[in-house]
């Protein structure tokens, strides 16, 4: 492994840096007017009343949770799954962390651009990270040892869903080459129209499917999970003793008994509606006070990714000074290349807060 320098998430960093003046369009944040506190309430008072959910509690996770994940991708995803195939971690940030330390000794490849909190885990733990735009470069340059962490729905942040042909290759050189995919499914279910796509994993056993209720659910829980073979849940079980002995287990029974009681695809739907209008709101706020941004509308996830006509890293700091938040896309490469493109996230802000800071971020572009 290379040495490296640890640096805080740029995002992080915006996020401190605001205040209650701030329009951010920078984390990606969910909708907090769209949680179910009504049904989460009920759930948790039922749950208090069981003392157990303060006690310590099995490092795998939440049996009864375990078998709603698994159930969730037997019968949607279309990818038969046990429990035993289910490991609960504290948020999939923590997947990177136990899937790299016990698996990946040397390199893995990202998406370029990737998601920064993935980059932030791989580079804390100096592994050499590849970066690839065109999927031929894996062809002669993925080792059995290497580790290939993408999206394939939504890919934050540029947004783009993987077609049918380009999974289909990227299974090709897998089952070539043999390396750990590390493919994360965070946003997914949150498809405008409800499409749930095949899965990469679904098709290769040496694979970790990704998931987290923190963009269907609710962030501050901090639940999410790793789906893979027994085999290997076992062995990441050593990586997540050692980090955290087990995820909280109020927060598991909670979701559990929220699980049980509500349709969680009824509250998708409602998601999925609320944030196709924002996109659709902020996009006409661009096309209206910023034509010269140039993007595609997303069919889902909490994002929009385009391109101004000057650097974006530069623009972000005059606009961070206005108290306007968003994230150039130079942060989301490891050689933080100078960039006009950047990504603008949908979900946290009223259409209110849309229009007030595209507005005034107009007055900031040269």
């Amino acid at each position: 492994m290379t040495s490296t320098k640890i640096e805080r998430s740029y995002i992080r960093e915006i996020l401190d840096a605001t205040n209650k003046k701030t329009i951010s369009f920078a984390g990606g944040l969910p909708d907090h007017n769209l949680f179910p506190m009504k049904e989460l309430k009920k759930a948790s008072l039922k749950v208090f009343k069981n003392s157990l959910s303060m006690q310590y509690s099995k490092s795998q996770g939440n049996e009864g949770l375990r078998k709603i994940i698994a159930s969730l991708y037997t019968n949607e995803y279309d990818f038969p799954t046990s429990k035993d195939e289910i490991l609960i971690t504290t948020g999939s940030q923590q997947a990177f962390d136990v899937i790299s330390k016990t698996f990946l000794k040397e390199d893995v490849f990202v998406q370029s651009p990737s998601y920064l909190g993935a980059l932030s885990a791989f580079r804390i733990l100096g592994l050499k990270i590849n970066e690839f735009e065109d999927i031929n470069f894996l062809k002669s340059n993925l080792k059995e040892t290497s580790g290939l962490y993408m999206m394939s729905d939504f890919i934050n942040p540029t947004t783009k869903c993987l077609s049918k042909k380009e999974r289909k290759k990227i299974l090709e050189l897998l089952n070539k080459n043999n390396p750990y995919l590390i493919e994360d499914a965070a946003y997914s279910l949150l498809d405008f129209n409800g499409k749930i796509r095949k899965s990469i994993s679904s098709s290769y056993e040496k694979s970790f499917h990704l998931g987290s209720f923190s963009k269907i659910v609710a962030p501050g829980l901090r639940v999410g999970w790793i789906r893979a073979k027994k085999e290997l849940i076992d062995e990441l079980l050593v990586s997540k003793e050692a980090l955290d002995l087990h995820t909280p287990t109020f927060n598991q029974m909670l979701l559990n008994e929220y699980l049980k009681k509500n349709d969680l695809f009824e509250h998708l739907e409602t998601i999925r509606k609320e944030y196709k209008e924002k996109m659709q709101f902020m996009s006409s706020c661009f096309e209206k006070y910023i034509p010269s941004f140039k993007f595609k509308k997303p069919k889902g996830g909490m994002f929009i990714y385009g391109e101004f006509t000057e650097d974006s890293f530069a623009l972000a700091k005059k606009a961070l000074a206005k108290n306007i938040a968003f994230v150039p896309a130079s942060v989301f490469y490891t050689d933080k290349r100078v960039s006009n493109q950047a990504r603008f996230n949908f979900s946290n802000s009223s259409k209110k807060e849309i229009e007030k800071g595209l507005k005034e971020l107009k007055n900031l572009i040269s």
